[in-house]
Parts: C-alpha cells; sequence; structure tokens
C-alpha cells in the first residue's frame, strides 16, 4: 500500500513520489528535478515535496559528499559508499543496534547513521 494513501496528493507530489520510490540511488533534489524536467515542476516544487515526504516518513534524508539525498528505505539500515564511483548502497543492521547506544548522561539518542566507506567491486 502507498504510503501516500489517505493523505492530500497533489500532482507535484504524486510525480516526486513516484520518481524516487523505486530508486535504489538516493537520489539528491536535483537529479529528480532533471528527471521530471518534462513535466513542468519546478525545482523548488521538488525541494518542497522531497522535505514534506521526510517530515511524513515516507522518505529519510541523509548527507552525501555535500549534498542531501533522499532514500525510499525508512527503516534502521546504513550505507555504503564506493570511494572511486560514488555510488550507495543500503546495508541492513542487526535489529539490536541500538543496544550499543554510547552510555552518556543527559541525552536521547533520536538515530543512528552508519557508512562504511570503501571500493565496491566494480570499481576494483
Amino acid at each position: 500500500m502507498s504510503p501516500l494513501r489517505n493523505k492530500r496528493v497533489t500532482r507535484q507530489k504524486q510525480l516526486v513520489y513516484d520518481c524516487v520510490i523505486d530508486r535504489k540511488d538516493h537520489p539528491s533534489a536535483n537529479e529528480v528535478f532533471v528527471d521530471l524536467q518534462n513535466t513542468g515542476i519546478g525545482l523548488a516544487t521538488v525541494y518542497r515535496q522531497l522535505s514534506a515526504m521526510v517530515d511524513e516518513g515516507i522518505l529519510k534524508s541523509f548527507e552525501h559528499s555535500g549534498q542531501i539525498r533522499y532514500d525510499r528505505l525508512v527503516t534502521q539500515h546504513a550505507h555504503f559508499v564506493c570511494t572511486v564511483c560514488d555510488k550507495i548502497w543500503d546495508v541492513d543492521l542487526p535489529e539490536d543496534i541500538l543496544l550499543m547506544t554510547p552510555n552518556v548522561s543527559d541525552i536521547d539518542v533520536e538515530g543512528l547513521e552508519l557508512t562504511w566507506k570503501g571500493i565496491c567491486k566494480a570499481c576494483k
């Protein structure tokens, strides 16, 4: 079932959602904009719709190489980044990973971002 179901969905939101939801390459807003350039949707609208979907929990966002990237996988996971081709892969994490939270008083852990870097098989 689509996460957009039972929500007010504009044409622009549906276009952005359809462009991102089946991708595994963690696109930037500019990449989404380029993919949608023939639809008449503007760059500011793409940014606004991606941000709204992050706020609604439909997408996650993270910084990579100075850009905000968007991830369709909203469950707890990590990433592997190839230092040669810059491709990003999702990596499963053990369910109990948050049990390894540092024991520091006066903090509330809200999440975990973990990225491994190395050279992918294609670039070796």
